[in-house]
């Protein structure tokens, strides 16, 4: 069995003991506590009948994936939903089968009840998503479009974001550190239930084209070296953003999602952890990518992406020998178009969220000197 039962009963008693209780708060963990478990059962009564019924999904093939990484708020999304364009070459997880359809049968359940009641359910998700998007102007989502994958690990209970966004530091650092930080055991645990997802999506969306399997996945970036032990042929997009940028969108982001599950603030903690986390997703990626073929790997720069999509896409796919075409070669060219008038809604400053600036340019002063990034933003 995948799912790790002691973290989550550990997670249980931390979170009911640990901050003090709010209406929010007491609403929040009333609904997790009777909603998660009954949807975890409905899931893995999904993947429990897979093993019956679509047996062969062990046996499909995950040729060259491409995976998307970095620190978060470094344009993984964005990089993401433009490479699921070339729809002819890609194939990617939507939310809704990420968060609710992992498995093939619950997929053909989705989709057979879809069919039946569609108006009014997407109605109702335009609805809650349109509210979302107000709240929260950092990074919009839709259970329609292609999302984080690591979302999965939610139903083994070992998903990064359970202890993040919760405000239990301490149950997300081993995440944060996976290759360094995770026994052998838990990572291969951890690993062999993603890689059999992916192989479901796969053959769920099976066609005659052989589609890639694309993933847009941040809290992979400390898992690098175990997920080429399981990827070995995966081809890695790392996206490297000026640190005085990322780490306080990062930080204002986080601090949202714990006004949302209602942990309260924990002072300079929470922006030491990720100062921490994030020198690591920096330099491992670079240490890696020494180390591994020049055609498996691709590092590149948020502001070049930002400013020209189309030239950064056709240099990382000349590297990675994709051909390119014509369609999709059109359709970065609006989106180059379009990105140059682009402004972030996400506005914040250094000191309001505990940092500093001198800090984080001594701290991260190779990766400014590496690409050159300006250490006088906002």
């Amino acid at each position: 069995m995948s799912f790790d039962f002691c973290n989550f009963f550990r997670f249980i008693v931390r979170w009911l003991s640990s901050f003090r209780w709010t209406a929010r708060r007491a609403l929040i963990v009333l609904a997790f506590l009777l909603l998660y478990p009954l949807l975890e059962l409905v899931i893995w009564a999904g993947l429990l009948l897979d093993e019956v019924l679509f047996r062969r999904y062990k046996r499909q093939p995950v040729t060259t994936p491409v995976f998307i990484v970095g620190n978060f708020r470094s344009g993984t999304t964005f990089l993401h939903r433009l490479l699921s364009e070339d729809a002819e070459r890609f194939t990617t997880m939507q939310m809704w089968e990420v968060l609710f359809s992992p498995s093939i049968v619950g997929r053909r359940i989705v989709t057979a009840a879809a069919a039946v009641v569609g108006a009014p359910a997407r109605w109702i998700l335009r609805r809650i998503e349109h509210f979302w998007h107000e709240q929260n102007v950092m990074h919009e989502v839709s259970v329609t479009e292609p999302e984080e994958d690591d979302y999965l690990l939610l139903h083994i209970w070992s998903a990064l974001s359970v202890g993040l966004s919760a405000g239990l530091l301490d149950l997300a650092q081993p995440y944060a550190f996976f290759d360094c930080a995770l026994p052998e055991t838990d990572r291969r645990r951890i690993m062999s239930f993603y890689r059999r997802c992916v192989q479901r999506h796969l053959l769920a969306h099976h066609d005659p084209r052989g589609r890639q399997y694309l993933a847009k996945n941040p809290a992979l970036t400390p898992k690098l070296a175990t997920l080429r032990e399981y990827f070995p042929d995966a081809k890695i997009i790392c996206l490297v953003r000026n640190p005085l940028e990322a780490i306080p969108s990062f930080v204002s982001m986080m601090e949202f999602s714990w006004q949302v599950v209602g942990a309260p603030s924990q002072g300079p903690e929470l922006g030491e952890f990720l100062m921490r986390m994030a020198r690591h997703w920096y330099s491992y990626p670079l240490e890696i990518a020494e180390n591994s073929p020049k055609d498996s790997i691709a590092i590149v720069d948020y502001d070049r992406m930002i400013r020209d999509p189309a030239a950064t896409v056709a240099e990382f796919y000349r590297r990675f020998g994709f051909d390119l075409s014509t369609a999709f070669a059109d359709a970065l060219h609006e989106v180059t178009d379009r990105a140059r008038g682009y402004e972030s809604r996400h506005v914040y400053d250094l000191e309001s969220l505990g940092l500093s600036r001198d800090k984080i340019v001594e701290e991260f002063a190779d990766i400014f000197e590496r690409f050159d990034f300006d250490t006088n933003v906002r």
